[in-house]
């Protein structure tokens, strides 16, 4: 199966060394919007170990959303999931590397002298877990995930968001990716299709002529909409490769 290569090593490690997952709250937002949330605790038995979320990645999914209307009822979903072991909340974070990575973070990149906070607070905590415990990082995020595996190009991706001319601090970038760069990164179109390889799709594919391609193309179209950040290419990649498997 033709994913990133961290994304590969996760489809294809033995489920005793799966042990550790840590979710930044995209990937969770995107299953959950796409009414795949019920797949996190079958996939959490397949690989045999620990979905964890941190403390502020809670507070994104649960404690602020539930007090909105719009955005209740995910809330409460999330909080189910909880409640009933599919995600623990991990509360070992490790405070000095969060505050250092932050440091780095926050000052890599400004624009007409003001510095930029490119990464949110919920995904430096998830990734700090994810570097102590030596565990895979769910992030369906652009920024960070290019930070950690590409971050030579995160100027020109500021850039073209901003639409403004970007100022980068190399020392701080590089010392931040140094740290960083061990991470092993899955997003939530990845895990669709760990779902899909495992069968727990099955009793969606339409009794029609191309149902598996009308099925795969449709949960991945889903997670990108509900934003995991992956482009067309690379979706027609997976279904390839899943539906060559």
């Amino acid at each position: 199966m033709k994913l990133s290569p961290s994304s590969r090593e996760v489809g294809h490690q033995p489920r005793e060394q799966m042990n550790q997952l840590f979710f930044d709250s995209g990937p969770i937002i995107s299953l959950v919007m796409s009414r795949l949330g019920w797949l996190l605790p079958l996939l959490k038995q397949q690989f045999n170990g620990n979905f964890y979320i941190t403390p502020a990645v809670k507070h994104e999914l649960v404690d602020r959303p539930i007090t909105i209307h719009r955005f209740e009822f995910e809330a409460l979903e999330v909080l189910k999931l909880i409640s009933e072991g599919a995600l623990t909340v991990y509360e070992n974070v490790p405070w000095p590397l969060v505050k250092k990575l932050s440091a780095l973070a926050d000052n890599s990149f400004s624009i007409n002298g003001k510095a930029l906070e490119v990464v949110q607070e919920g995904e430096l905590e998830s990734v700090a877990c994810a570097l102590q415990e030596n565990a895979t990082l769910a992030i369906d995020e652009r920024t960070l995930r290019m930070f950690i595996e590409d971050c030579l190009r995160m100027k020109d991706l500021l850039e073209r968001r901003f639409q403004k001319k970007v100022l980068a601090n190399k020392t701080n970038m590089l010392d931040f990716n140094k740290l960083v760069k061990g991470v092993k990164i899955i997003r939530s179109a990845e895990l669709v299709a760990v779902a899909y390889q495992l069968g727990l799709l099955q009793s969606y594919v339409p009794k029609l002529s191309r149902g598996n391609d009308i099925l795969v193309e449709a949960v991945l179209w889903s997670t990108k909409y509900n934003g995991c950040a992956i482009t067309e290419h690379e979706i027609d990649e997976i279904k390839s490769s899943l539906l060559k498997s």
